[in-house]
């Protein structure tokens, strides 16, 4: 693989920030504010969650709590409206849990920084719920575009309309070599790999170190706290 990347794609949850569940409990009220469903918040521990995409765990979350299949998509649009609206809620409310992870300013700051390098998400999240997040954490500004769960159900699909959207924002194509994610679960590395992009995690959300050594990313860091490394692993230092 080439040692230049022009466009680094960044995961959102785990990645760059931590809501300390405001999504989940967000979810939890959609299904009580469209299905009547009181017991959503239970079903979602029983449900992956890292690295998914918002409408499969929505989907396994109607499942585990015995909804009807054809009811959920009937009320998906209003579910998902409902969902925004309550994450903005959760997010107005001060958490003390809530952060920014460790080395993402510095790091965005270096990028922005570097000429020919552009920035981007590649992320489950819908495209309302991602930037519903990156305002509340004052990130929204460091990207202009990206992929998103509202996009397609599968990661590896996002990556690939991640690519393309970027190409046409910026006015130039972006051959797989020169992009790179950087996440923090093994399902971003699969989404990389399935594109030929570079896949730099971070082992900072919920998925167990030897679980993402298992699926071989080009490196892999416990944080993002140290950005030279960091955008060595890039090849953008």
């Amino acid at each position: 693989m080439s040692s230049l990347t022009s466009l680094v794609l960044f995961d959102v949850d785990g990645t760059l920030l931590h809501t300390a569940g405001a999504g989940t409990r967000a979810m939890a009220g959609a299904f009580l504010d469209v299905f009547g469903l009181a017991g959503a918040l239970d079903a979602s521990r029983r449900v992956p969650m890292a690295g998914r995409t918002d409408p499969l765990i929505a989907r396994d979350v109607a499942r585990e709590a015995g909804l009807d299949g054809a009811e959920v998509e009937r009320g998906l649009p209003r579910f998902w409206d409902a969902y925004v609206g309550r994450l903005r809620q959760e997010l107005a409310v001060p958490d003390p849990r809530r952060r920014v992870m460790p080395g993402v300013i510095a790091l965005l700051d270096a990028l922005r920084s570097r000429e020919g390098v552009r920035v981007g998400l590649l992320t489950g999240n819908i495209e309302r719920g991602a930037w519903a997040k990156l305002e509340a954490f004052g990130l929204a500004n460091y990207f202009e575009t990206g992929g998103f769960a509202s996009d397609h159900s599968d990661r590896s699909e996002i990556a690939r309309i991640a690519r393309e959207r970027a190409g046409s924002r910026f006015g130039r194509s972006y051959p797989a070599e020169e992009v790179a994610v950087v996440g923090d679960t093994d399902l971003d590395v699969r989404c990389a790999r399935a594109n030929g992009f570079r896949a730099v995690i971070a082992n900072s959300g919920s998925v167990p170190r030897e679980r993402i050594e298992a699926a071989a990313p080009d490196a892999l860091f416990p944080d993002l706290a140290d950005t030279g490394a960091v955008l060595g692993s890039l090849g953008v230092a």
